[in-house]
């Protein structure tokens, strides 16, 4: 059975748009979090409480996660506090527990979790309304649950009774009832959350508790906001067009999760750090819009939308249309096709030569993603796809170069190509619908445009079609780039991996089980977009005025979003100039604190496709790591990074082939 902490969740889970209901506070959120895990201690009989104390009664641990901090905290007081007290010292955890629980309830079925983090209430659930039977004893959905005790004269189940009083504590029937219907239940509601001892004196604790000043300062007038030291006229220009995160991360150290930054006369301000991370996760989607962000890159392509640029239930549902396409389990289901096209891309690589990395991966990864995503590999269009997206990031998305240049000849020309690429896609498609073709990621944005041209015009299909080109591109090829520069100047991780990886080809097919056993890979792989993160910081729009950091944040103002600064906190990664592949480890888990590991974006705008190239990057290095026995064309040369329109390593990072080692083994693991 669920516990009641992990059943809170659910209920509080906005099914529809997924994530904590809008209506719910954060503050709401995390005493009514904390409330449900003492609770589970109380009906555990791990804790008591009378109306003065809350007070251990078994200090033994549960080997549960989610509880046995909290009794270790209750155990370790010698002065016996309130239930108020307890409630509070919890809530300050409340991260870490709603992350543990959501982790557990998509592990059971009962919720769905997106790459961008958001959960909802899973489809086999939210039909049947009862939690799956494979994963624990049949029982019915929590909100149906309670439904049925307050619109009945039912006696409710003492866990029931526990849940409705916890609800009802901070506000949660006002985000599940009509104004009306509430109204007609109130009494109902007030009369069960009187049955239980214990339930009452912490839901009267959570009453009680109100919810913390920011950062104990009262808000401030936004002129108020510090100002980071920059030039006249130029302002930051110079730092923001450089290394943005180590810029931001040396604000974040001098003035705080919030200050101002300005480059030329475009003015921000910058919410950074996992306390930023933090709040766009959670109330992110209430405050924050991207659309003006895209809105030039959108109308210079005669579009309306990408994905990017969508806010509200359209990102909802574009995100939905096309998360299939980006799912995992495809590049999964189609290991042996990834492997393949990486060898074949390796098998060009001239020996004893030295030779670009990045143009080199980039045409590997683009090719898996052309024939995974759209069975149309780039060819000849790879070179004129990265340039139209190149120029079009430059001019009219990071603004680093003038907007005239999208009339120059160099990207009409690469404009062309991009089309007549999203031409003979098309072309394909129509054509293998006709002959009754497996469905991929190009056909279902066809059929989206058919069934409802207004949602999805034919104005706004070629950026979309052309989306996992550019994707792979600027993502994929940059973090591989990246992650074999990390191996090559690491010996010692090298020789681990290469170890892992040979006896991972060795042992026959290449399965998705026998995936998860390459620990040194994804790790490397999660240390290297660590330190080497591809997407440091994201400009937004403020819809709605909000506080932080102490601050008021005003509707209108342009924000950006450091949010890779975190990567390079002590307080979030001890040592973090340190290549440390330890961290990522069960007793350490570094990533897996709050708002601190944000590589690809965060929130509801999170990378759609993070989870497919976590596997995409981990099978090409590993198949290159297999294949080939590389070096550094200059060892003593630190790595040079450019950083428009995204960072990535510049041409001069370049290796050579030393010798091919996959030979006999490898055709044994074909």
């Amino acid at each position: 059975m669920l516990r009641i902490a992990e059943e809170i969740l659910v209920l509080i889970i906005d099914s529809e748009k997924g994530g904590i209901r809008a209506s719910l506070s954060d503050h709401s959120r995390d005493v009514v979090i904390a409330g449900a895990v003492l609770m589970d201690l109380a009906l555990e009989q791990r804790i008591d409480t009378d109306l003065q104390q809350l007070f251990p009664v078994d200090p033994t641990p549960l080997g549960d996660d989610l509880l046995d901090s909290t009794l270790a905290d209750i155990c370790a007081e010698t002065n016996y506090r309130d239930a108020a007290y307890g409630v509070t010292r919890t809530a300050a955890r409340s991260d870490q527990i709603r992350q543990r629980a959501l982790d557990r309830l998509v592990a059971h079925g009962i919720l769905d979790s997106e790459e961008n983090g958001m959960v909802f209430l899973s489809r086999l659930i939210s039909r049947v309304r009862r939690y799956p039977p494979a994963s624990m004893r049949a029982t019915e959905d929590v909100e149906f649950r309670i439904m049925r005790v307050i619109f009945s004269q039912d006696i409710p189940e003492p866990r029931d009774a526990v849940i409705i009083g916890l609800a009802a504590s901070c506000g949660v029937f006002e985000s599940l009832l009509s104004p009306q219907e509430l109204a007609e239940v109130q009494g109902r509601i007030d009369e069960i959350a009187q049955l239980d001892l214990i339930g009452r004196v912490v839901t009267e604790a959570l009453r009680g508790i109100d919810p913390p000043t920011p950062r104990g300062m009262p808000a401030r007038l936004p002129e108020e906001i510090p100002q980071a030291p920059g030039w006249p006229l130029l302002g930051n220009a110079f730092e923001m067009a450089g290394d943005l995160r180590a810029f931001l991360t040396r604000q974040y150290l001098q003035h705080g999760p919030v200050f101002r930054v300005r480059a030329f006369n475009r003015h921000y301000i910058a919410l950074v750090g996992p306390e930023a991370n933090n709040f766009v996760t959670n109330s992110g989607q209430n405050h924050l819009r991207s659309f003006e962000t895209w809105r030039d890159f959108n109308t210079v392509n005669g579009g309306l939308h990408v994905l990017m640029s969508m806010d509200g239930p359209e990102h909802l549902r574009m995100r939905k249309v096309q998360a299939d396409g980006y799912s995992p389990k495809l590049i999964e289901s189609r290991l042996d096709d990834v492997v393949d096209i990486t060898r074949r891309g390796i098998a060009g690589w001239p020996e004893g030569q030295a030779m670009s990395v990045l143009n080199a991966l980039q045409r590997i990864v683009a090719e898996q993603l052309g024939v995974l995503l759209t069975g149309v590999p780039p060819r000849d269009y790879l070179d004129d796809v990265a340039a139209f997206l190149d120029v079009l990031l430059k001019t009219q998305v990071t603004r680093q170069w003038p907007a005239l240049l999208v009339h120059l000849p160099r990207f009409q020309r690469a404009r062309k190509r991009a089309n007549e690429l999203y031409k003979e896609l098309l072309t394909v498609h129509e054509r293998e619908a006709h002959a009754g073709g497996d469905a991929d990621y190009i056909d279902t944005l066809i059929n989206l445009h058919r069934t409802d041209p207004q949602f999805f015009p034919e104005t706004d299909m070629m950026l979309a079609f052309l989306g996992p080109y550019f994707a792979g591109l600027d993502t994929s090829a940059s973090v591989c780039s990246f992650m074999l520069h990390a191996i090559l100047t690491h010996p010692e991780l090298h020789a681990q991996m290469t170890a892992e990886v040979d006896s991972w080809f060795d042992n026959g097919a290449l399965t998705v089980q026998s995936l998860r056993k390459l620990d040194v890979t994804h790790s490397i792989a999660l240390e290297t977009l660590r330190m080497y993160p591809i997407i440091p910081a994201i400009p937004r729009v403020v819809t709605n005025t909000f506080e932080f950091g102490g601050y008021e944040i005003p509707a209108g103002s342009h924000v950006l979003i450091g949010s890779t600064v975190a990567h390079h906190l002590p307080e979030c990664f001890p040592d973090p100039g340190r290549f440390d592949i330890e961290r990522y480890g069960r007793e350490r888990a570094e990533h897996r604190r709050a708002g601190a590991f944000a590589p690809l974006g965060v929130g509801r705008h999170r990378c759609l496709g993070f989870a497919f190239a976590e596997v995409q990057i981990a099978i090409t290095m590993a198949t290159i790591v297999r294949e080939t026995e590389l070096v550094l064309e200059r060892p003593d040369r630190p790595l040079k990074i450019k950083h428009a329109p995204l960072p990535h390593p510049a041409g001069s990072f370049r290796v050579r082939v030393v010798r091919r080692r996959g030979g006999e083994a490898s055709e044994r693991s074909r």
